[in-house]
């Protein structure tokens, strides 16, 4: 699935899935670095034509827990 800013092709997604953790999707793409997107950044995802709002993140997605 493509990656979005406006009308420019930024990144492409490259698996997505859904957090159980996090109860929400999630997903990992490649970026241009050229964009200058920083984390936090709003992007949009082509998920079967039709354009849906992300965030990028820098994984991990979950802080991890150390026992």
């Amino acid at each position: 699935m493509r990656v979005l800013v406006g009308d420019d092709e930024v990144g492409e997604v490259t698996s997505g899935t859904f957090s159980p953790t996090r109860k929400l999707g999630i997903g990992l793409a490649l970026l241009d670095t050229a964009a200058g997107l920083a984390d936090g950044a709003e992007v949009e995802v082509d998920v079967r034509g039709r354009r849906s709002k992300m965030r990028v993140v820098k994984p991990p997605f979950v802080k991890p827990q150390v026992r």
